[in-house]
């Protein structure tokens, strides 16, 4: 069951992916996918969350910055310098960081039976830059990609002529400076490594013939840079082959070896692929544009994905207090009316973001002032003769309780909007989740409101709140089925909110 703590915030919801993206004033539009954009820092927040379960960076303490702000600026940066551009490319860089490093977890491999992890030119960076093997075979003292870095950056403008051998000298500038561990991943990744043509004479008949063996085994791969290589996963239903191959180009892949030995951390890999996969919504069809991504709401409203969404990141923040304040003049930007920093009134603007956000109901409240609580009524409701509302033609009444479902609009008499969300566990009271709420902290009072859920009996439909839906959703058999949400009790403050 979902579980709602002592503050009201919703915890334990599967993490969801939101691909979403401003465009102009008053407008949200739903990206396809991730191929040809940036990350926001809020994506980056939730990526690390569902690879992680927290969002905490550089756990051995080499790289003092550790926000995500400046990681997804890095991350961003690289990803367009370097050509790492469609989802899949993206998805499979990310799944080996987080074979290699523990998902930005580690920026210098940790001391271990491999001769790379005592020596000078051990590995560092994201995915591990490491140097070649001297002649006697005992350390990688030899700089070589150190050395070819430096001078890649230095060719191209990155960095003087006479800065090109800085690693060389310093080679833990990689490992300790955020920049360079995320931009020598990026060069790695589609300059340095990639896979032999296989295609020379090798001079011995054994050899020549495991070389056939790889270019009839991947074909798609030969030749090719990590980062094409990644492609060649979109063109073939081999997929699982390719990310192999790409992998064990990635830790070496000696001549002689042909579908054995696995990858080094095989299983790691596989297993990052496959969660990267499931956040990113990873379909072929929608990075190729020949339909749009279909987001899974658990056969729920879908408005509701986005409503619990800001409730995970911003649930017990106050309204007068980054990030919050930020996120509410976002939440009028959908709305006829504007932000009153006095009023203070953000309930009916929190409700219409929401919709705004799915394909099909962001015309809901378009054209009307949805700040005002009561206009989200319905004609067909029977309210007190004190409430005065402009009844938009964009909602019907739910009149009978049984047809209450998860996601229905619940208006309150004292001038309140919100969503509901479930019910008690002996099915007497409704829980709503809303913004502009109260949840009877200390730091809590007018002005002062956050995202949260309250409680009311189910007995006071139609005297004391009001339920209504968008004219077009018609609730599902799954809708209706409210969850029973364990609580732990506390008093909503009946205070005005509208």
């Amino acid at each position: 069951p979902l579980y709602v703590s002592d503050l009201g915030n919703l915890e334990d919801l599967s993490s969801v992916s939101l691909v979403t993206v401003a465009r102009g004033k008053n407008l949200m539009k739903k990206r396809n996918c991730y191929c040809h954009r940036d990350f926001t820092e809020e994506e980056m927040e939730q990526l690390l969350i569902h690879m992680n379960g927290n969002t905490k960076l550089w756990t051995d303490g080499l790289i003092n910055d550790n926000s995500v702000k400046s990681l997804t600026r890095e991350l961003n940066q690289m990803f367009r310098r370097y050509g790492i551009n469609s989802c899949i490319q993206k998805i499979t860089f990310l799944a080996q960081v987080n074979a290699e490093t523990g998902f930005f977890k580690l920026s210098q491999e940790k001391p271990s039976k491999y001769k790379s992890s005592t020596s000078f030119y051990k590995g560092r960076g994201l995915i591990q830059l490491t140097g070649n093997l001297n002649k006697d075979g005992t350390a990688y003292s030899v700089p070589g990609p150190y050395d070819d870095y430096g001078k890649y950056l230095a060719d191209n403008g990155y960095l003087k002529k006479e800065e090109e051998g800085i690693f060389i000298s310093d080679p833990d500038l990689i490992s300790k400076d955020l920049h360079y561990a995320i931009d020598s991943a990026g060069w790695e990744w589609s300059i340095e490594k990639k896979a032999l043509s296989y295609i020379r004479d090798y001079g011995d008949k054994e050899k020549n013939a495991y070389a056939k063996w790889k270019r009839d085994t991947f074909p798609k791969g030969v030749g090719k840079s990590l980062n094409d290589i990644a492609l060649a996963y979109e063109e073939t239903i081999e997929e699982e082959k390719y990310f192999w191959f790409q992998s064990k180009i990635l830790n070496g892949y000696p001549l002689t070896h042909k579908d054995k030995p696995d990858p080094h951390g095989w299983d790691k890999r596989k297993e990052g692929l496959r969660k990267l996969k499931a956040w990113f919504k990873y379909d072929k069809a929608v990075c190729r544009g020949e339909k749009e991504l279909k987001l899974d709401t658990g056969n729920r409203a879908p408005w509701m994905l986005f409503a619990e969404e800001e409730l995970k990141k911003y649930g017990g923040i106050r309204q007068n207090r980054t990030p919050l304040k930020e996120r509410v003049i976002e939440y009028f930007r959908t709305s006829k009316d504007t932000w009153d920093n006095e009023k203070g009134y953000w309930c009916g603007a929190f409700v219409r973001w929401c919709f705004a956000q799915t394909t099909d109901y962001n015309y809901v409240f378009d054209s009307y002032d949805s700040v005002t609580a009561f206009n989200w009524l319905s004609s067909e409701h029977k309210t007190n003769k004190g409430i005065h509302s402009k009844r938009s033609n964009d909602v019907e009444a739910i009149l009978n309780i049984k047809d209450i479902f998860v996601g229905a609009i619940i208006i309150f008499s004292y001038s309140h909007v919100a969503f509901v969300l479930g019910q008690s566990e002996d099915e007497k009271l409704i829980y709503y989740l809303g913004g502009n709420q109260s949840d009877k902290t200390a730091d809590d009072g007018p002005g002062k409101r956050t995202i949260c859920i309250g409680k009311i009996s189910k007995s006071k439909m139609n005297s004391e709140f009001w339920l209504s839906k968008p004219k077009n959703y018609t609730p599902t058999n799954e809708d209706k089925q409210l969850p029973k949400l364990n609580v732990s009790a506390y008093t909503l403050d009946y205070t005005s909110t509208r």
